[in-house]
């Protein structure tokens, strides 16, 4: 309390002080409800851009609990800070916005204490209500910033320094990733889109197991088990197929494995690997992380499997919709790079042009959300699935020669990216048995057709 009566007094004294705090400090910061009244008026007249002035502040405070008189009150306030030859008004800030969250956290423990005694209720109803509070809590929590340009310049210099032998944003996996996006920035949302069969997930592990061995990245995998998912992707080091795990493996390959957990060690990669989950639990788990262990990369896989809080069922579009919003918003939250997996639309994939448009996410109701969009086109899945309609030989020659062409190739199409050009389309190497891209050299200015390629030495 005595804290609260000094930060008040200060900002009396000279108004100036408000707007020194008034990005840390809100009006449930005061444990008081007459400090939270005071307090409450000093915004109102910030916020009107008036001066906030001891006549004003008081004659607008009205009546005060157990019929203080306002006027006095606030010269005790005046006095009181009066003083303090120093008042470290930033460190005092804190300790507020500290002291109300524990207020929050203590008042949560203490109605989980009653809904467990109640027999009545769910236990894991209880759980995931604890945890929708406490991701209310966090957000409540975090402290909005604003800031100047020069001090803007001064986070990237520090960010970006020739000491930290690394930039702001993470490189993509592959080259020709690279040359097509550039990179990943920070606070960023990524959607990556495209039909069953055209490798989302091993695209996006790739990346994980690439950007883990120097930063801390996390997957919450709502579609695979995460041995399979494990086993897939470590294929091409281990020479171990999921397949040859699932079935039994031979002394030699149970040996490869066992090297692989060794190397594999220092990956600063971590799985989740929940049925079902929240947006309010994978808020929680990623900020955890982030305290914990760091976070520049979290992937979810895949968008439209994060379950809503809803007693009605909500539309796929809708569900899909909001949860890109709150995926962005976890970005900018976390200053991190997310990575959403959307897979399209039944009606999208049985469209006569095949490749993918922004429209195949959803209706495109996502696009406002995401910084960079991306797709994978597996053509020659495609092909297989839409043969000719007749046998005449043009037509015949032609899909035999795009299949042979496109067969071991996934093709990467840049839907949207606001920090570079918009439209763009790389063709990777795709090996299947071990879930692996690798790059191709192409001539890729075309949207029609398949372009022969070399694989980089």
């Amino acid at each position: 309390m005595a804290i609260e009566r000094l930060v008040l007094g200060a900002i009396l004294l000279n108004e100036e002080n408000y707007w020194s705090v008034s990005d840390v400090l809100s009006i449930d910061c005061f444990g008081s409800d007459d400090h939270q009244k005071i307090f409450a008026v000093m915004t109102e007249l910030a916020s009107d851009g008036r001066a906030i002035r001891v006549p004003l502040v008081s004659g607008r405070l009205g009546a005060l609990k157990d019929g203080q008189d306002p006027d006095a009150y606030i010269s005790g306030l005046l006095h009181y800070a009066s003083k303090e030859d120093s008042i470290p008004l930033a460190d005092y800030a804190y300790d507020l916005r500290d002291a109300a969250t524990r207020r929050r956290v203590l008042a949560l423990a203490e109605g989980m204490i009653k809904s467990v005694k109640d027999p009545r209720l769910d236990a894991q109803a209880i759980v995931d209500r604890a945890g929708e509070r406490i991701a209310d809590i966090s957000r409540s929590a975090a402290i909005e910033y604003e800031s100047t340009v020069s001090e803007t310049i001064k986070q990237i210099l520090k960010k970006s320094s020739p000491s930290a032998k690394k930039g702001i944003a993470l490189r993509p996996c592959l080259s020709g990733l690279e040359e097509m996006v550039g990179f990943f920035a920070p606070s960023s949302l990524v959607l990556w889109g495209g039909g069953p069969g055209a490798a989302k997930t091993a695209v996006a592990m790739q990346q994980l197991l690439f950007t883990s061995e120097e930063e801390p990245a996390s997957l919450f995998e709502l579609e695979m088990d995460n041995t399979s998912l494990v086993a897939r992707s470590i294929a091409s080091d281990t020479g171990v197929s999921a397949r040859d795990i699932m079935r039994g493996m031979t002394e030699d390959q149970y040996a490869r494995m066992a090297q692989a957990s060794e190397s594999f060690a220092s990956r600063r990669l971590r799985i989740v690997h929940q049925a079902k989950v929240t947006m309010q639990q994978i808020r929680s788990r990623a900020i955890a992380h982030k305290r914990k262990h760091g976070l520049r990369l979290l992937v979810v896989d895949h968008l439209k499997l994060i379950e809503r809080p809803s007693k009605t069922r909500i539309d796929p579009v809708e569900r899909a919709y909001e949860n890109a919003r709150d995926l962005k918003t976890l970005a900018k939250d976390l200053d991190c790079v997310v990575i959403a997996l959307c897979q399209f639309t039944k009606s999208a994939r049985q469209k006569e042009v095949p490749e993918p448009e922004m429209e195949d996410f959803y209706g495109g109701s996502l696009e406002e959300h995401a910084d960079v969009m991306l797709a994978n086109f597996n053509r020659h899945d495609w092909l297989m699935r839409n043969p000719p309609r007749t046998n005449q030989s043009k037509a015949k020659l032609d899909w035999e020669s795009q299949c042979s062409q496109s067969a071991g190739r996934i093709e990467v199409y840049k839907l949207k990216d606001r920090f570079g050009a918009s439209r763009d389309r790389r063709i990777f190497h795709w090996e299947g048995k071990t879930t692996r891209f690798s790059d191709l050299i192409t001539h890729q200015d075309r949207f029609d057709l398949l372009d022969e390629g070399r694989e980089f030495a």
